[in-house]
């Protein structure tokens, strides 16, 4: 393994520390005491290790795909028709502007939250597509929520198995399927949902390699579409060009590398394509004046380094900024609050610290979103636990994981997924934080986790062999 891979591992390696020991902290509040969390976390470890062993002894491919689509669908089926979730925050202003979309009026592009993010008219002009077709009816909404967190399950699957084994192919779409937030998010008109399962299809065309001769088009316009979805693609793309860098690049001939840069290009051509097409296609038919963008740029990073809610949503600093006019007056008015809050460096660096506890280690908001007005408060302390627990011991296989691949001798697809992580949480340390943005990286954490599974499950193997050997001997 190169130098840069090396370095790639452990930094992975490192995040997934942070996010354990940070987790298990953060949980202490949820169980009576530190004991209670370890006892409760090492039996959540040997029910996955239970699941573990049947899914690899007892299922076939075929019946482990179908039992796998089945059980993800149903579980979820039967949460959004269960809980009733009502649009709120962002999500009611994109639904009830979708509702109006679909019956032709477009006026809702004109007020300021669509004018200062113009972005989210993507989202909005699905909804309103799906609205159009098939009614207002919210279920049909969920209903498709369902439909691309099963389908994400199915591509979890597919890219375990590709990058690691069939074995951690079963496991990482399990812990997909049965995640908590993955669930009761179903519920919640949000648009992680699509843009998940594309940029998570583009990502396993990417680690199927250059062979194909129109594979480079597909990565392209699933990075695109989701970035339409949910403005996440320069992550993606980021993502794409070091994973190639690092991982690919000197694995091909000079002539071959060649080829591969050109699709790499294409790549990033085509993501741009779909972004300039939609851009005109919406400023053609009228229904807004500008491009797919953020006429606010800096107002994240305004509320990202906001030590007093470390990095959180700040009420204040969306007062402050509304007495100004969007534009250059607002941008002027955001600079200058970012450049004071970047002037006291040992606060800055504290506060990315508590940013990066918090996003990867606090409790997951899935459940105030979904439960939100269902007065259910024993189930939303219930589900927390349960969220909890498989999130520290995946974070715990996520350790063992990277360390595992740092011993490889050379670098591994699964880079990818660690590049992307670090990139993500490195982005976060200056924007704007909510757990519920881990969701749109859940897959890559845990795909990578289900490598650490396959090695303890592995380790206790050889230990039973071991043993009977030993006892045979005795014999």
């Amino acid at each position: 393994m190169k130098l840069l891979g090396k370095i790639v591992t452990v930094a992975g390696c490192l995040f997934f520390i942070v996010a354990l020991v940070s987790s298990f902290t953060n949980s202490l509040t949820l169980f009576d005491s530190a004991l209670t969390t370890v006892t409760t976390a090492l039996v959540t470890l040997g029910i996955l290790l239970l699941v573990s062993y049947i899914a690899d002894r007892y299922l076939s491919k075929r019946l482990f795909i179908l039992s796998l689509i089945s059980l993800a669908f149903l579980i979820r089926i039967v949460w959004i028709l269960w809980i009733q979730t009502p649009p709120a925050s962002d999500f009611l202003y994109m639904h009830t502007a979708a509702k109006s979309a679909a019956l032709g009026d477009f006026s809702f592009a004109d007020t300021e939250y669509f004018t200062s993010w113009v972005y989210q008219l993507g989202f909005t002009l699905y909804e309103a597509l799906i609205i159009k077709l098939f009614g207002s009816s919210l279920f049909i909404l969920k209903f498709m929520n369902v439909v691309f967190s099963v389908g994400t399950t199915v591509i979890v699957y597919f890219t375990a198995a590709r990058m690691f084994n069939e074995f951690c192919g079963r496991i990482a779409s399990l812990a997909y399927a049965l995640y908590i937030p993955n669930i009761i998010m179903c519920s919640v008109l949000t648009n992680q949902h699509l843009s998940t399962l594309l940029f998570m299809l583009g990502c396993l065309f990417l680690i199927k390699g250059w062979d194909s001769k129109y594979r480079w088009i597909y990565i392209g316009l699933s990075f695109g579409i989701a970035n339409i979805i949910r403005p996440l693609g320069s992550v993606f793309i980021i993502g794409l060009i070091l994973f190639f860098l690092i991982h690919q690049l000197r694995t091909y001939s000079k002539p071959q590398a060649w080829k591969i840069i050109a699709k790499v290009a294409g790549v990033v051509a085509i993501f741009y394509l779909v972004q300039s097409l939609v851009s005109y296609a919406i400023l053609s038919a009228d229904i807004t004046k500008y491009p797919l963008s953020n006429r606010e740029p800096y107002w994240k990073f305004m509320v990202g380094l906001n030590a007093k809610t470390d990095g959180a949503w700040s009420m204040e600093d969306a007062r402050y900024v509304l007495q100004f006019e969007l534009g250059e007056e607002r941008n002027r008015a955001e600079l200058e609050v970012i450049k004071e809050r970047l002037a006291d460096k040992p606060e800055l660096a504290a506060l990315m610290t508590r940013k990066l506890v918090s996003l990867w280690g606090s409790g997951d908001a899935s459940t105030s979103w979904s439960l939100q007005e269902m007065n259910k408060p024993d189930l939303s302390v219930t589900l927390n636990k349960i969220e909890r627990m498989m999130y520290i011991v995946m974070s715990a296989f996520g350790v063992l994981s990277l360390l595992a691949l740092y011993r490889m001798k050379q670098t591994h697809e699964s880079h990818l997924y660690v590049i992307l992580l670090l990139a993500y949480a490195t982005v976060h340390l200056v924007i704007e934080i909510q757990t519920r943005y881990r969701l749109d990286l859940m897959p890559a954490f845990i795909q990578l986790q289900s490598y650490g599974v396959y090695k303890m499950y592995s380790m206790i193997q050889s230990f039973n062999i071991a043993g009977q050997k030993n006892k045979s001997a005795e014999m």
